[in-house]
């Protein structure tokens, strides 16, 4: 990328980066650090054409989210003004935005239905 002076990294936060949580301080804090990284990275690559930014994905149906208590998936979705949880393709759409809108640095894009707005 530094010898071409053109490249784009896209980087995978969470939401409780944002946010935090309850138990998740570690992985909170991990989250957090990536978003720092890639605002600081942004900053120093972009003169060598290097733009750097990040997708912060909220609930995405996964077998994770699918694995969830009846009473956990339905708190979830109450709690997201969309009331649904995203889809990998929709994070799929965002990275390829990102990937391809040439002035894009240092963009942020919280992909979560709305659930860090309340």
């Amino acid at each position: 990328m530094l010898r071409r002076r053109e490249g784009c990294i896209i980087n995978i936060s969470s939401l409780l980066g944002i946010k935090g949580g309850r138990g998740s301080a570690a992985y909170a804090a991990s989250k957090a650090g990536v978003l720092g990284l890639t605002r600081a990275l942004a900053a120093e690559m972009g003169g060598s054409g290097i733009r750097v930014n990040a997708i912060v994905p909220g609930y995405i149906e996964t077998d994770m989210t699918r694995a969830m208590t009846d009473i956990a998936r339905k708190e979830a979705l109450n709690a997201i003004p969309l009331s649904r949880f995203g889809d990998a393709s929709e994070i799929a759409d965002a990275a390829v935005f990102l990937a391809t809108n040439k002035y894009a640095n240092n963009c942020v894009l919280n992909l979560d239905g709305g659930l860090s707005a309340v």
